[in-house]
């Protein structure tokens, strides 16, 4: 039968997956040789949509293959399974907080392929994060909060603690996809939450041995795995973590930095105590900047053009004092240890960062596996696969201060294809800790 005669049509082969499966699409029935453009619009619990375009010329058989070919224009190019989704650019128009337990509800791509004469096909698929049987439960109890989501089953599970990076809040898309590849996952407020303190200030190490305590205390886990992930910000606290409290059994941080930084935000009213970003037995913890005699000027913004802050960061372990005084002691960890980094880091530079931690674990002799993936080209928003990667920059408004527009580096490629990679490892490196921590 000639291809013109069927009836254009979207396969799909998952037309409903959880976010990390990759999907295969084929645009079927449209002209031999002619154009095909496919349209994805992204709906999110945020209200905010976002689109892709690609335009493919059919084969001879009056098909494309997204895994196969490559489109001749659009918002990516180069043969890209998924790059209709991580290529998609965010539209105009209003956006609200994401909704509390969203992650819970699937979000919406619609499909439209057209060519030549009107021909056309549709189509809608559900990204979910939840996977079938996972449970969510808010977490108010002996000072802890967060989110705690379960895989389905009584356990005990493996266990990941979640922490933010710099935004603060609470985690929940990261725990809740962990929980679909079956681990107990608390994300873990500590800031930036009600109830909480409102900055990155002065913030007690305590809240997180009593939050891995009360883990401790639950059926799912007891004596069980109980890994820390982070990034940013929470990849720094995670190798923190790992280093100070023994019932960490294993650390993944992403985009991290292996010296403690300075802090951000307000500190609490009535807070007198010297500024930094964490404290230990009443004690505020030695970090980078502080007393720093090496460090350039802050960068000077330009109306509305993004910041890169790693120069300025880096400038400052020009100062090996400071250095040392700052260094988190990796080596202290009664577990593995994965790093996460982009070679393009704009934000603060955590690939140099994150090689401190990798050096003094080396020269230490760190007694459990420890490995440095590094991403070339890639930058600060190495996230959990299939999502869009097209924002470069994050804005942030500090104190009452004109809005600050930060580069994050990379590109959207090059970070689509960091995260699946790093993603990947990442359930390798639980999958691993977990087997040999089984009694």
């Amino acid at each position: 039968m000639h291809p013109a005669s069927e009836s254009p049509a979207i396969v799909v082969d998952r037309p409903s997956a959880v976010i990390d499966v990759p999907i295969r699409i084929e645009l079927r029935g449209f002209p031999a040789g002619q154009p095909v453009a496919l349209t994805a619009l992204l709906e999110f619990a945020d209200g905010s949509k976002w689109q892709s375009r690609a335009t493919f010329s059919a084969d001879a058989r009056g098909q494309v293959d997204l895994t196969r070919d490559a489109p001749t224009s659009g918002t990516y190019d180069g043969v890209a399974a998924m790059g209709f989704i991580w290529s998609a650019e965010r539209l105009p128009g209003e956006w609200r907080p994401i909704p509390p337990g969203s992650v819970m509800q699937p979000w919406l791509v619609h499909l439209e392929a057209t060519g030549p004469g009107g021909t056309c096909a549709q189509a809608t698929i559900e990204r979910t994060v939840a996977g079938p049987g996972v449970t969510r439960h808010i977490v108010r109890d002996a000072g802890v909060v967060g989110t705690l989501f379960l895989p389905p089953g009584d356990g005990p599970h493996p266990a990941v603690l979640v922490v933010s990076g710099g935004g603060g809040g609470i985690p929940e898309l990261r725990a809740c996809i962990l929980a679909s590849h079956g681990y107990a996952a608390l994300a873990l407020g500590y800031f930036a939450v009600e109830g909480l303190p409102r900055g990155l200030v002065n913030i007690p190490l305590e809240y997180f041995e009593n939050a891995i305590r009360w883990m401790r205390a639950q059926p799912w886990l007891g004596k069980g795995f109980l890994a820390v992930w982070g990034p940013s910000r929470g990849g720094e606290l995670a190798l923190l973590l790992g280093a100070t409290l023994p019932d960490v059994n294993a650390v993944s941080a992403w985009v991290p930095s292996g010296v403690l930084f300075w802090a951000l935000g307000l500190a609490e009213p009535g807070d007198t105590r010297p500024r930094a970003a964490w404290t230990f037995r009443g004690k505020p913890l030695p970090y980078l900047q502080e007393n720093n005699t090496s460090g350039d000027p802050l960068p000077q913004p330009r109306s509305g053009e993004p910041v890169a802050y790693a120069p300025f960061y880096l400038s400052q372990l020009r100062d090996a004092q400071a250095v040392e005084r700052a260094t988190i002691p990796v080596e202290r960890t009664r577990g593995p240890i994965q790093l996460v980094s982009g070679t393009d880091d704009q934000m603060w530079g955590s690939d140099v960062l994150a090689d401190i931690a990798m050096r003094r674990l080396q020269i230490r002799g760190h007694a459990f596996p420890f490995r440095h993936l590094k991403y070339q080209g890639a930058g600060h928003l190495i996230l959990v696969p299939y999502g869009p990667t097209t924002l470069r920059v994050l804005s942030l408004t500090v104190q009452g201060a004109d809005e600050l527009v930060l580069s994050q580096g990379g590109t959207p490629r090059l970070d689509a294809e960091a995260s699946v990679d790093a993603w990947r490892e990442l359930l390798q490196f639980l999958e691993e800790g977990a087997s040999r921590r089984a009694p």
